[in-house]
Order: structure tokens, then sequence, then C-alpha cells
């Protein structure tokens, strides 16, 4: 009975440092991943077109998920690729695949003007 009691004892112990463990690790891993998105933008443009003053990125994703987000961080990836040029980002979504129906969602321009960055961010309420 003694010995019943032990096990159980420890078997409870274990169990809670184990949980312990496992959200802690859950929580650190998210945060690691979270840094690296942070850092590193990739998410893979449809087209980059580069002209002579401007830069035009447009992104396809087929639903509204972070969209704001995403176009920060294309704005802040690009304006640090290619300085001294306006950047545009856009994400085209697929309303409808039946009719193969698509709209731009979310558009963003960053642009340097008088040692001052602008960032003008445009959402299409209908789309």
């Amino acid at each position: 009975m003694k010995n019943l009691l032990y096990i159980v004892i420890g078997a409870s112990f274990l169990g809670i440092i184990s949980s312990s463990a496992s959200g802690f690790l859950t929580t650190e891993t998210s945060d690691t991943l979270d840094n690296l998105y942070e850092e590193n933008f990739y998410i893979d443009p449809e087209s980059v077109e580069v002209g002579d003053d401007k830069v035009k990125v447009l992104l396809y994703q087929i639903n509204t998920n972070n969209a704001e987000k995403k176009i920060n961080d294309c704005l802040n990836f690009y304006k640090s690729e290619y300085k001294d040029k306006t950047i545009e980002c856009s994400i085209l979504i697929n309303q409808n695949i039946a009719v193969e129906k698509d709209c731009v969602l979310i558009s963003g321009e960053f642009a340097k003007k008088e040692e001052k960055e602008i960032v003008t961010i445009t959402k299409d309420t209908s789309c």
C-alpha cells in the first residue's frame, strides 16, 4: 500500500513537470518562429517590376489572412533592398475560383522624401 502511494505521488510529480516543460517548449518555439518571420520576408512574389524610380511588387494569396502585416513586411524588406526608390506592394486575392475573378485587396506604398519616410496603405473593402 505504501509503495502504491509512492508510485502515485511520483507519477503525479512527473506529470506536472512534463506539462510545464511542454508548455515552455511550445511558447519558446512559437516566439522563435515569430521572430524569424519578422527578420526574413519569405513570401514569394508573383511579380517584381523594377523601374527607374519605382519598384512594384505583386503578392498573390487565396484569402485575406494577415494581409496588412504582409504588406508592411513587403515594404520593409524591399525598401532595404532598393534604397532611394518608391516601393509599391499589392496583394491580389482570388474572389471566385470558378470564374477566376481576382481583385487587389490591399496596396501599400513607401516613399522617402526629404528624409521623411511616408507609408500609405489602401484597402479595398469591396474585395
